[in-house]
């Protein structure tokens, strides 16, 4: 074995970690004492003025980068194939980390990073819209987790969030709050400006200036067509030049994109930048990508090639014309990632042309959960069909279902939710076998680059210690000076689950403070302890969520691998369970011990929402009678009526003068959704079911005039998810149209687009008002009743 395969994760025993934080006593600090002089006239006294609040002197400003769903091998100073000069600046001025491991998905991997704590331990063992009825599921944190930007904050600095967000609960994304787990409230940031969920239309997304909803730019700042992660940029600059006019303290800026997250939305005049680029599949991918990153020394040379999956298919065994269409797909991605990395290159220019780049800890993480298989082996259109539970398509149904919108042309443009071939994912996840979801893999590693020239001598260099996405708290605590506090809000503070990586800044060949970490996503779990990887994976592919097999699984049977990391084995790419059987069972059992320590049981409550319905948020909090008026719009699916699956009715009251027409209601969009509309005179219907079919009805007779009742039921004919239903429409309580729904959507229409009464915000759901805009109605709503059954 090469000395370089044993310094990857040699470890020691030890119980005190090599770095320290200084404690503060609790936060908020009261007000300090009034040190002038109080006398009965102004002559008789001496003003005195409050200091205020600064961080330790040289305290350094900090810019946490984090994109979405980037693969580990994508980045080009990780021997990728995708141009990314931003990030590729920090690693040449800074250091490489090649084992930056995650949580293998969005939420909890944010929450792990700034809370500093495990995600479990701050509720957050799932993403926020399926969250569960259990402690480790339930997305709630209190302020004994206190944030890392709200202890900043409370030390003086300037914080702001920009971009996805994906830790608020999906009930209380509206604009009544409440307010408590927004980026401005518990968590502690000054400022923010994105979105809430976990995904976002590029060109129309539902976008949040702190706690106020706006609607989308008409375009970028230089006048370019608009697209969110510009946007996103834009604003980054204007917030950091108000700063500098404006504040003194150093500021904390946590910067993440949507992107490279479904649906893969890239600007026109991006897009075939990399034509012709992958027609040689995801198997030359791999094996080209591998060969550079062992030439860089990401990789010691005798490092082996993880194999591939046998659900992975070979790229020979598909057609011309299928190998065209999945390659387009890649390209697609790429020029996604390129755009990205190009405004996060612009935050980056704009530091140094303000002066104070080399003060600023640039901490650059190219994914928050590994590459993402989650858009089937045949790539989607719409990613949701996966998330719904649809079996997938397969690429002759899906380049005939994409005709409608324009053919592959459209792929990458605001009319799809279009997202890669899990292949895909996989190859871009080189040299390991599995990918985002897949805890306990290495597939779900950040690739990572950090810039401090103050304390970074070795520029250039790489770094193989491992770390999780808790060290880059109290990393920053301990550069910062910032010390920890025992009490924030009359709460003691939880412990840090998180070492700092400062140790390693120095020295290459430093120990490795992170000796045991677990893992726990959608029921694939294991356990990091001292060199070894203990992983329960896979009992399923990630690329399907069908309820049916789901329910087939125990997670206590699931077989487990054991790796040997420390051995040589950096990609796990030989299970040795049946060799040592000892270590195996020593692993399992630490892995129930952080598993009790940090509310990961029950196993598999991160998928109630098909396993045990009960337990799921969704269920928790649907209401059965929502009362609405045209004041109400802009409301994330998730906080209002659930219109999928089941049995309910709408009745509208309406009232117009004149020319009436607009949307009543809608929800969603083309790629799945449903809208009430009044055009060309006649009460209309339309229904997507997630863009794969479409259903519309009319009324024949024309509206009457004045103030009138409209009416809307759905009554399921299957009682199942997904199964068929009639909808019927009704002026005054006459039956006017009708249309019969051959499926319906199960869970969720959209992960990104409201629910509007009196217009259609964002992209719209018919084409038969697409030119319209939002399509305002003329008259006045003034109730709108949804009756669940």
């Amino acid at each position: 074995m090469s000395k370089i395969s044993l310094l990857f994760f040699s470890l020691i025993l030890i119980s005190t970690p090599l770095f320290s934080i200084a404690s503060a006593q609790s936060l908020p600090e009261p007000l300090p004492k009034w040190n002038g002089v109080m006398g009965e006239t102004l002559e008789e006294s001496t003003p005195y003025f409050l200091p205020t609040k600064k961080p330790p002197k040289g305290a350094p400003n900090i810019l946490v980068i984090m994109l979405d769903d980037g693969g580990f091998s994508q980045m080009s100073s990780f021997g990728g194939p995708i141009n990314t000069p931003g990030f590729d600046r920090v690693a040449e001025e800074g250091l490489r980390f090649t084992h930056m491991t995650t949580t293998a998905t969005c939420s909890p991997t944010r929450a792990a990073l700034l809370s500093g704590r495990n995600h479990h331990a701050v509720g957050a063992g799932i993403i926020t819209e399926l969250s569960a009825g259990y402690p480790g599921y339930n997305n709630r944190m209190d302020d004994s987790t206190a944030a890392i930007a709200k202890i900043l904050s409370l030390n003086g600095y300037s914080t702001a969030a920009f971009g996805k967000w994906h830790n608020t609960p999906n009930d209380e994304g509206s604009l009544v709050g409440p307010f408590d787990n927004w980026p401005t409230g518990r968590w502690g940031f000054d400022y923010f400006y994105g979105f809430l969920g976990g995904e976002t239309n590029q060109f129309h997304p539902l976008l949040v200036e702190n706690t106020i909803q706006i609607e989308t730019p008409k375009a970028n700042a230089d006048g370019s067509p608009y697209h969110f992660t510009h946007d996103m940029a834009d604003k980054t600059i204007r917030w950091l030049d108000n700063w500098r006019a404006l504040r003194d303290q150093p500021f904390f800026v946590y910067w993440v994109p949507g992107a490279i997250h479904a649906p893969i939305h890239v600007p026109e005049s991006w897009r075939d930048r990399y034509k012709g680029q992958f027609d040689d599949g995801w198997d030359a991918y791999r094996q080209k990508t591998f060969a550079r990153q062992k030439a860089m020394g990401i990789f010691p040379e005798d490092t082996k090639l993880a194999p591939r999956p046998d659900s992975i298919p070979d790229w020979d065994s598909y057609s011309k014309e299928e190998k065209q269409f999945l390659a387009r797909q890649m390209e697609i991605t790429a020029a996604f990632m390129e755009h990205t990395d190009h405004q996060a290159k612009r935050i980056i220019d704009h530091l140094e042309q303000m002066g104070i780049l080399d003060n600023t800890l640039i901490i650059y993480l190219n994914s928050d959960n590994g590459g993402s298989a989650e858009g089937t082996l045949s790539g989607s259109f719409q990613e949701l069909l996966m998330q719904n539970g649809f079996p997938p398509l397969s690429i002759e149904e899906q380049m005939r279902v994409i005709d409608q919108y324009g053919g592959m042309d459209a792929w990458g443009g605001p009319r799809l939710n279009n997202h890669y071939s899990s292949a895909w994912g996989w190859a871009s996840s080189t040299p390991y076998p599995w990918v985002k979801q897949m805890a306990g893999n290495f597939g779900t590693n950040a690739a990572t680059a950090i810039r401090f020239p103050r304390r970074i001598a070795d520029a250039g260099a790489i770094r193989h210690q491992l770390h999780h996405v808790t060290d880059i708290f109290p990393t920053i605590l301990e550069i910062t000076g910032v010390p920890m506090p025992n009490e924030v809000n009359g709460l003691t503070q939880r412990r840090l689950d998180g070492v700092s990586m400062l140790s390693s800044f120095d020295q290459a060949g430093t120990i490795s403070q992170h000796t045991t970490q677990y893992f726990e996503m959608t029921g694939f779990h294991g356990i990091y302890h001292e060199g070894w990887i203990a992983a329960a994976t896979p009992y399923r592919v990630p690329w399907t969520v069908d309820p049916d097999a789901l329910a087939n699984w125990d997670f206590q049977t699931i077989p487990w691998q054991l790796y040997d990391v420390s051995g040589g084995d950096l990609t796990q790419a030989i299970d040795v369970a049946d060799r040592y059987p000892k270590k195996l069972t020593e692993l399992q059992s630490i892995f129930d011990q952080e598993a009790r320590r940090n509310n990961v049981y029950p196993i598999g409550a991160s998928l109630a929402n098909q396993l045990q319905p009960s337990a799921s948020v969704v269920t928790a909090t649907t209401r059965n009678r929502w009362v609405f008026n045209g004041n109400n719009f802009r409301i994330p699916e998730g906080a209002g009526p659930k219109l999928t699956s089941g049995d309910f009715d709408v009745t509208a009251t309406v009232s117009s003068e004149g020319r009436t027409e607009g949307v009543i209601f809608a929800v969603g969009d083309e790629m799945g959704g449903m809208s009430l509309f009044i055009k060309d005179g006649r009460l209309s219907f339309h229904y997507s079911m997630l863009g794969w079919h479409h259903y519309s009805a009319a009324a024949d007779a024309a509206i009457p005039s004045g103030q009138f009742t409209v009416g809307m039921s759905q009554r399921m004919l299957e009682n199942k998810p997904a199964g068929k239903a009639k909808v019927t429409l009704s002026i005054n309580g006459d039956h006017v149209a009708e249309v019969i729904l051959d499926n319906t959507v199960p869970y969720i229409f959209s992960a990104h687009e409201p629910f509007d009464v009196g217009r259609d915000s964002g992209a719209p759901v018919s084409q038969d008002y697409r030119d319209k805009g939002i399509f305002k109605f003329t008259g006045k709503i003034p109730n709108i009743t949804f009756a669940l059954k």
